[in-house]
């Protein structure tokens, strides 16, 4: 009877995820389901991710932070994936006037937390989003800082860090970066004209070594990052006045630079100034390298790079009330803490038992990546193994 009991509960906790009605905290919309009734002015609630904070609107271009750092805008950004780099899957949610004490730049550990609110859905900055909030449920105490993870980044900012070799344009030279490292430009120049695409003043512009003919140009790092490398996020675009596709391609290097790894290459160069996100999982003192990976005349533009250790933290941390174990997630594993017996059961999304353990103390026990709902004494929680 008991596990009866339980089936039709955890039955009922994974049917109230997948389609919420967003009438009550217990049953609030996804995203996805909140983007869909865009702009109808009702109240609903909605459960999502932090993924990011907004910043402004000016000139038909969007700006908005998904990385550290942020700068403590009064408004968040929520999407259904924990690592969702889409702005067109995210919803703006407006916490000044409410809440403006947890925005990310002093509450940093709210980043790539669920939450939930209840709030008009209506356009805010120009997309659909939810504003006029009546209710608030922030994640858990304790929850991990998982921007101390991501503080390497490089923006291309300072025009007086470029050093060219010579007089000629893509004849390469330095960038010396107070922000993370030292930069080697090659076939590329300090990209701040009209017409480069970058996300404030200036990005890394690549072409080929002689202009119109010669190799590929790329960037690297001349220095290693220590603590090694999760995800590598950055944003590209080919150059304004440029016709024809092009591509790039991103590698990494343990031995400071003498040879190379593809993480990936061939990535179709857009025309928009677009955001691509690399999972790469790699211990060690490590570097990347940019380049283009085919020999148009195309100029393309790199901004906005972040890089994470390769131990960031993929998912929340949780406390099952009123059981006070805590349970969280890291690469490939389920992590938990408690100080009496319990048994845990995980279950797929659609309700499958994939494991009964008895645990105490701390350990964590093996998963794939996915989605799955984890019980114990007939509490359940959704819990995101990367």
């Amino acid at each position: 009877m008991k596990k009866t009991l339980l089936s039709i509960a955890l039955s009922a906790f994974v049917f109230s995820l997948i389609a919420g009605t967003g009438l009550s905290a217990d049953s609030p919309l996804t995203v996805l389901q909140a983007l869909a009734k865009k702009n109808d002015r009702k109240s609903y609630y909605v459960n999502g991710y932090i993924v990011g904070e907004y910043r402004d609107y000016s000139n038909n271009k969007h700006f908005y932070n998904i990385a550290p750092p942020f700068d403590g805008t009064s408004a968040y950004l929520i999407a259904d994936e924990i690592d969702e780099i889409d702005l067109s899957k995210m919803m703006p949610v407006q916490i000044k006037d409410y809440v403006d004490s947890y925005n990310l730049d002093e509450n940093p550990q709210y980043w790539r937390k669920q939450l939930t609110i209840k709030g008009t859905l209506t356009d805010y900055f120009t997309l659909p989003g939810i504003k006029n909030l009546t209710d608030w449920i922030a994640p858990g105490e304790n929850v991990t800082d998982e921007t101390k993870y991501w503080n390497f980044y490089e923006t291309f900012e300072t025009k007086k860090a470029y050093t060219p070799n010579n007089t000629l344009m893509y004849g390469g030279g330095i960038y010396a970066s107070a922000e993370t490292c030292r930069w080697k430009f090659v076939g590329a120049t300090y990209g701040d004209s009209s017409n480069d695409m970058k996300w404030d003043n200036a990005a890394a512009h690549l072409r080929l070594t002689e202009s119109t003919s010669g190799e590929p140009g790329y960037i690297y790092m001349l220095e290693d990052k220590s603590n090694g490398i999760g995800y590598i996020r950055l944003w590209a675009a080919r150059y304004k006045d440029d016709k024809g596709s092009g591509s790039f391609g991103v590698y990494i290097s343990d031995d400071k630079g003498k040879t190379w790894e593809p993480i990936q290459t061939g990535i179709p160069i857009k025309k928009e100034l677009t955001e691509y996100q690399f999972k790469v999982m790699h211990p060690g003192e490590l570097r990347i390298k940019i380049g283009k990976t085919e020999n148009s005349t195309n100029g393309i533009d790199i901004d906005n790079i972040h890089i994470s250790d390769y131990y960031t933290t993929s998912s929340v941390e949780n406390m099952l009330s009123p059981t006070n174990i805590r349970i969280w997630s890291s690469k490939d594993h389920l992590c938990f803490d408690t100080k009496t017996p319990e048994q845990i059961d995980i279950y797929q999304i659609n309700g499958t038992l994939v494991k009964t353990e008895h645990i105490i103390g701390s350990g964590n026990i093996a998963l794939p990546a996915g989605f799955y709902i984890v019980s114990i004494k007939n509490t359940a929680t959704k819990i995101i193994v990367q």
